[in-house]
């Protein structure tokens, strides 16, 4: 299982993630989505570190 709470992430006083939480669970398939500039990738790069 993969959790994150209430993520926050800025760049350069610009807030990028704002209060973003979700569960993904071993037993299902987790897709991300959302338009261009929604913050997929820096979701991906904030958990990935």
């Amino acid at each position: 299982m993969l959790e994150a709470k209430d993520l926050v992430l800025e760049y350069g006083g610009v807030r990028a993630l704002n209060g973003m939480s979700f569960t993904a669970s071993t037993e299902q398939v987790t897709a991300v989505v959302g338009s261009n500039g929604a913050g997929k990738t820096t979701l991906m790069n904030a958990i990935c570190g």
